[in-house]
């Protein structure tokens, strides 16, 4: 297997003749891999350094960072060729998060916030102070075909993740229902389904959506061994590709922009 810095160089190298995006994935505790995105191949491996273990991770477009949450509830600033992690902010309370379910992070690039979900609870982090605003529990539109069930979310990722856009869309992956929703109303936790995902999730998900320059989102799904296109606008997954060079499930998700 290559070393990470190996890949990033040979990536920064061919930027120009190649499409495909690298996406930094999380297994295990702490350790970080890189996904070639147009085969699935997981191209080198790294350990997080100075953490325990990482909930999640995702790419902060205002300031062109990768982030973590650690399981002591800070926020880290995470360098992908090396590994090492800087402490930006230490929560000030700790979070209830829910037993047994993952516990899910996404930067939300329009106001620069980190929210955080685990279970139907439903957090708000400014990654500055470190201050948490408990939003309203996830909860189905009372109009939606869905209105009766319990949301299971187990992954999510926000639209425009380039630079600092004027808006976003807030998307979540529902392992009970094997759909795709649309959290409308992040802040009130309201959710509306989209489609069927046209698979039975079993394990760990992870979900980003990548943003070129001139705003053309691209969703992506790592989860059942492989990877996978996610259709915004229907839910349907489609393109998948096994994931190779690793036997560790991807349990979150990062597309890095274009070295």
């Amino acid at each position: 297997m290559k070393t990470l810095t190996t890949t990033l160089l040979l990536a920064a190298a061919t930027a120009g003749a190649a499409q495909a995006d690298t996406a930094l994935g999380l297994t295990g505790d702490r350790t970080l891999v890189m996904i070639d995105t147009a085969t699935a191949a997981v191209t080198g491996s790294l350990e997080a350094q100075g953490v325990t273990a990482l909930h999640g991770i995702d790419w902060r477009p205002g300031t062109g960072k990768v982030i973590g949450l650690t399981d002591s509830f800070a926020i880290v600033e995470i360098d992908p060729a090396t590994g090492a992690t800087a402490e930006i902010a230490k929560l000030a309370a700790p979070l209830t998060l829910a037993e047994g379910v993952p516990v899910i992070v996404d930067v939300n690039p329009a106001a620069d916030k980190l929210r955080v979900i685990s279970g139907t609870a439903n957090y708000r982090i400014d990654m500055a102070t470190g201050d948490v605003t408990t939003d309203l529990a996830l909860n189905f539109d009372a109009a939606d075909a869905n209105a009766a069930a319990t949301p299971m979310v187990v992954a999510v990722a926000y639209s425009n993740s380039f630079g600092k856009p004027e808006k976003t869309a807030m998307y979540d992956i529902d392992a009970g229902l094997n759909a795709l929703l649309q959290q409308t109303k992040p802040n009130e936790g309201l959710l509306a389904t989209i489609g069927s995902l046209g698979v039975t999730l079993d394990g760990p998900v992870a979900l980003d959506i990548a943003t070129t320059a001139d705003g053309t989102n691209t969703a992506w799904v790592a989860a059942l061994g492989g990877l996978h296109r996610l259709d915004l606008a229907t839910g349907a997954v489609s393109g998948t590709m096994p994931l190779t060079g690793t036997d560790q499930p991807i349990r979150d998700m990062t597309v890095l922009p274009a070295m």
